[in-house]
């Protein structure tokens, strides 16, 4: 069986994966105009405690008599809590300590990281899960996710067709933006909840390492050739997707995880595209 000839079979992790790329590198603009890429990787793990600690009272007699599809729901609402609240309070506690962005980021990570085990840690299924969700696995990917996740890149481009040139300029000039009359704390608000939700949903149905690689490796990516926001919101998905598309097919014909296929092909595009880069630069700078 050739690789197209699988699709019909593995419809659902191929769009899962897809779809989950295109998304997340999205988001990954935004992390990267901000300057919060690595406040993304804290934001996933955060939303691993919040599904571990959804199981860890799980087994309670509230919990377990609700329906299979209703726990589901609450643990990704769990999840996606979990994100959203570290999107929105990283702020407001750097400003009531001596906590920089990067120590805080640092310590909501390992939080995650650790408190998810220590939350699992008396529940073989709960760790079997855990598991999952750190190494990166669509294979077991589900109807429901796929839609889920292709709902919101619907939404993401819908809203970028109408409103880019705020979001642009909100991202680059929130001085500029500010003056005339954009709501700063609305957007802020905004983009907060849109990424805490968009990364709670993907590590659930993709896992950690490949949601986090699919948002910061795309953008790294295309800015060695632009450095302009509204091409990357082209570009970035663009190079998410195709990395995607070439990952999967050797995932298939190599029998490979295709999540780390595609992690390691993003970390070598980058490699590649940085030393383009560095030579052109280089070239244009002529001998010394």
């Amino acid at each position: 069986m050739d690789f197209l000839a699988s699709w019909p079979l593995f419809l659902r992790p191929y769009l899962l994966t897809l779809t989950a790329a295109a998304l997340l590198s999205l988001v990954g603009v935004v992390a990267a105009a901000r300057r919060q890429v690595f406040v993304a990787a804290a934001v996933a793990q955060a939303s691993t405690l919040g599904y571990a600690l959804f199981g860890l009272f799980a087994g309670g007699s509230v919990i377990s008599g609700l329906s299979l599809a209703l726990r589901d729901a609450l643990s990704v609402a769990a999840a996606v809590l979990a994100a959203a609240l570290t999107m929105l309070g990283g702020a407001g506690l750097r400003e009531g300590s001596r906590l920089d962005a990067d120590e805080l980021t640092a310590a909501v990570f390992i939080l995650g990281g650790a408190g998810s085990v220590l939350a699992l840690s008396g529940a073989p299924a709960g760790m079997e899960q855990l598991r999952r969700l750190q190494a990166s696995s669509v294979i077991g990917a589900s109807t429901p996710d796929v839609v889920a996740l292709a709902v919101l890149l619907i939404a993401a481009a819908a809203f970028l067709l109408v409103r880019h040139r705020a979001l642009v300029l909100v991202l680059t000039d929130p001085v500029l933006a500010a003056a005339i009359g954009l709501r700063l704390w609305a957007w802020n608000l905004g983009l907060a909840v849109a990424c805490g939700l968009t990364l709670g949903l993907a590590v659930r149905s993709t896992g950690v390492l490949y949601a986090f690689a699919v948002l910061a490796l795309p953008v790294m990516i295309a800015k060695q050739f632009s450095g302009r926001v509204r091409d990357l919101l082209v570009a970035a998905p663009a190079v998410a997707v195709g990395c995607g598309l070439l990952g999967l097919y050797l995932a298939y014909d190599f029998d490979l995880p295709p999540g780390q296929v595609i992690a390691v092909l993003l970390c070598l595009l980058l490699t590649l595209a940085a030393l383009a880069r560095t030579a052109w630069e280089a070239a244009a700078a002529g001998p010394a």
